[in-house]
């Protein structure tokens, strides 16, 4: 049984160049690869250059960003809003995605709201690296990405792309990479994925997400790509 483990509002990027055209674009929640917003540690800084840099970033009027940075620290400060701009509550997230990142650039494939989920019996291996104060709702059915193998580290997650141990599973395994880089292999596939690279690359423990699309409807219409 899966269950869903946060929401992030992400805007997926250019495959990088070490990935060696894995996929034209990834998508992610490992902050390593990928910008998820809202970040509560650029709204609280005390280095106004850093704020409007990151303001500059996000290409936010003046007073947008206030509200804005005032809204993400609130929500950080009630802990619905974790260090790696993951939100706890799905509610939290479509707000914040309606009022502020609806649109913004208007360019493909434009910022999207994920859900990230796995499986119940893994939980364990999170509860004591993350805050969960609510209970986790069982993953409704809705618009299907694929999978993404991330490993939890100090404050926030790697994927296993951040090291290329693509490469290394690709020598074993057939991996099928959908649009945004997510893997479109079966449930029993990515798990032996998993298994394989334990202990390689970054000092984490490898586990499988299935990784959703809840981009608001109103916002983005598209087909569903597939279940779990």
């Amino acid at each position: 049984m899966y269950v869903d483990y946060g929401y992030y509002i992400i805007r997926p990027c250019r495959c990088p160049e070490f990935l060696k055209d894995f996929s034209e674009w990834i998508l992610t929640a490992s902050g390593c690869i990928c910008d998820a917003e809202p970040q509560p540690f650029s709204c609280m800084a005390n280095d106004e250059r850093q704020k409007e840099k990151y303001r500059k970033r996000l290409g936010m009027e003046k007073k947008e960003f206030i509200d804005f940075s005032e809204e993400t620290l609130r929500l950080f400060g009630e802990e619905r809003l974790d260090t790696d701009s993951r939100f706890l509550f799905k509610q939290d997230a479509e707000d914040i995605y309606r009022r502020y990142f609806y649109n913004r650039w208007g360019v493909d494939p434009g910022y999207r709201l994920i859900g990230i989920a796995l499986e119940e019996a893994r939980l364990p291996s999170l509860e004591d690296r993350i805050i969960q104060k609510h209970e986790l709702p069982r993953t409704a059915e809705r618009q299907f990405l694929g999978f993404d193998l991330l490993g939890w580290d100090i404050s926030g997650f790697h994927t296993y792309l951040c090291n290329s141990l693509q490469e290394e599973l690709m020598k074993r395994f057939e991996l099928k990479p959908g649009e945004f880089g997510l893997l479109e292999n079966s449930k029993e596939e990515v798990e032996a994925f998993a298994d394989a690279i334990q202990n390689r690359g970054e000092p984490v423990e490898w586990m499988p997400f299935a990784v959703y699309d809840d981009t608001p409807a109103a916002a983005e219409g598209s087909e569903i790509h597939g279940k779990i």
